[in-house]
């Protein structure tokens, strides 16, 4: 008989929460700018938006076109919701949620929809600056959202419920910008006129970018190509070259000089606030500096970038996609089998070491998930998507952060609870990873009567369930399998323990990993 998770096959066992400012101790009503992520959002006035956008399935169409998901995803979300007598819409909304969407960037793909009405909605809970996104024709949907709410027996205007939730906001752009912060160069009044203006800054040149000085320093370190090389190598941005959408950005496969390469272009079409070109201003240039200073076998190369009109960073082509699509792609070409599983968790376990011991003080990638792991023609892993990196402390002590960011399935609990960072949250990042890669289940899922992965484990590891029952069930078990898989289980509990001292270091990680 096969044992138990927590023991070997052969039968051997081996308060920094800061507030906002103006708060005191006495207040019990949170300012609105604590409402910064779309899971922030109240549920009554999230039942509303999902109602508006119900009218003639303007959901799917914001799903298809805004968020990224494939009709096949749409369709199987709606017969799921059919079912069980859910709001598809609702469920569209928790499921981008859970991606770390912010109220602001949500506001941003409903203008792109025209759904002026929703953004009327929410529009309390973002930026005044974005509100110039709301045309004039919006006046028929304020009185839509007002029938909405007496549909509901709601008030549009009610109080925001209290509670103080200042330590659950995430930041999906970078690590210290708030949504509704003044800081910055950019001005509100400037900010406003860049949102009025729909063909906003159509030739965003170097010398109009607020972090040209910052990129003119690495000019001489990095390849610098011209936008029109990097049209021509695309394609003029063909849909066909489309690899994947995120954020305010596409990713295209180019053949620049018979080389293919993965080019990340900042769409500034859909960028129309200088605050969001800003935040992802922000993300890109450090996402080059880090590619810049960081190069190893395990970590995605930077070819070259380009800040013209567009901007552009040029990564190497990974032909095998991202580790996500591997694992969860409902039709995939093969499964990863059990070796090439292990191969990937140890180049990835790698990469990270190096991140965290190459300087002086440890780079924190801060959001190490399936999608940011890369593979290549022969199924190698290399880590991406360094824009929410930063250099954490010396000799790795925690240092409290302003803002929390990264995906929330991933994010250990002294992170999102204490914003306290170190090289350990992507340790735990990285243990949930691993149980993944073993069980073939995503980190978050709504179905599971234990929605998060590890409390799943969690489960199976106290009734003493099989390794055999938790391996992905769509690949055949021999011996090696079951080695593979129960080190997989065995090395991501270590490293989703709660307390962060009792997580192994990286360089650990990586040597019981090669060690199965």
């Amino acid at each position: 008989m096969l044992c138990p998770i927590m023991s070997k096959p052969n039968g051997q066992h081996t308060e920094m929460e800061g507030k906002p400012s103006g708060l005191s101790a006495a207040t019990t009503v949170p300012p609105l700018s604590n409402f910064v992520y779309i899971y922030d959002i109240p549920r009554m006035e999230k039942k509303r938006l999902a109602a508006l956008l119900e009218v003639n399935n303007k959901w799917y169409e914001l799903g298809e076109k805004q968020m990224g998901y494939s009709t096949v995803e749409l369709d199987s979300t709606q017969r799921c919701c059919e079912r069980n007598n859910r709001s598809p819409a609702e469920q569209l909304l928790d499921k981008w949620g859970n991606y770390n969407h912010t109220i602001t960037e949500l506001f941003v793909v409903l203008s792109r929809e025209k759904l002026y009405n929703c953004m009327e909605l929410i529009k309390r809970y973002v930026d005044s600056r974005y509100h110039v996104l709301i045309k004039e024709s919006a006046s028929d949907g304020r009185n839509a959202v007002a029938n909405m709410a007496t549909f509901s027996g709601a008030n549009n205007n009610a109080n925001v419920p209290n509670g103080h939730r200042a330590a659950h906001r995430l930041n999906d752009g970078a690590a210290d910008q708030k949504v509704n912060g003044g800081g910055g160069g950019d001005g509100a009044a400037a900010a406003a006129a860049a949102a009025t203006n729909d063909k906003s800054n159509p030739t965003n040149s170097k010398e109009n970018s607020p972090f040209a000085n910052e990129l003119a320093d690495l000019t001489s370190l990095i390849p610098k190509i011209s936008y029109e090389e990097l049209t021509a190598a695309t394609d003029n941005w063909s849909e066909r070259n489309i690899l994947g959408k995120g954020g305010f950005g596409t990713v295209y496969r180019g053949n620049f000089k018979h080389t293919f390469m993965a080019i990340k272009k900042i769409d500034y079409n859909k960028v129309k606030s200088s605050e969001a070109e800003r935040i992802q201003l922000q993300q890109s240039f450090n996402e080059l500096r880090f590619l810049n200073s960081c190069r190893h076998d395990n970590i995605v190369p930077l070819f070259g970038y380009c800040i013209e009109k567009e901007p552009c960073l040029v990564y190497q082509f990974m032909p095998g996609g991202s580790l996500d699509k591997s694992l969860f792609a409902r039709r995939p070409a093969s499964p990863l089998t059990w070796r090439e599983r292990m191969n990937i968790a140890i180049g990835t376990a790698r990469g990270l070491q190096y991140l965290h011991t190459f300087g002086d003080k440890p780079f924190i990638h801060g959001d190490i998930k399936p999608g940011n792991i890369l593979l290549n023609e022969y199924k190698q892993p290399r880590i991406g998507d360094f824009g929410l990196t930063r250099q954490g402390a010396v000799q790795d002590s925690a240092t409290v952060v302003s803002r929390v960011y990264g995906t929330r399935p991933y994010i250990p609990k002294e992170f999102y609870d204490r914003r306290e960072l170190s090289t350990k949250v992507d340790t735990y990042s990285f243990g949930v990873v691993l149980y993944e890669i073993g069980t073939g289940l995503r980190a978050w899922d709504e179905r599971r009567t234990e929605k998060h992965l590890k409390d799943y484990i969690a489960r199976a590891v106290q009734e003493q369930m099989h390794v055999t029952q938790l391996a992905d069930q769509s690949l055949p078990m021999d011996a090696e399998a079951l080695m593979c898989c129960f080190k997989l289980l065995q090395v991501g509990r270590v490293c989703t323990t709660d307390d962060p001292k009792q997580r192994p270091d990286m360089v650990g990680v990586m040597w019981q990993l090669s060690a199965a």
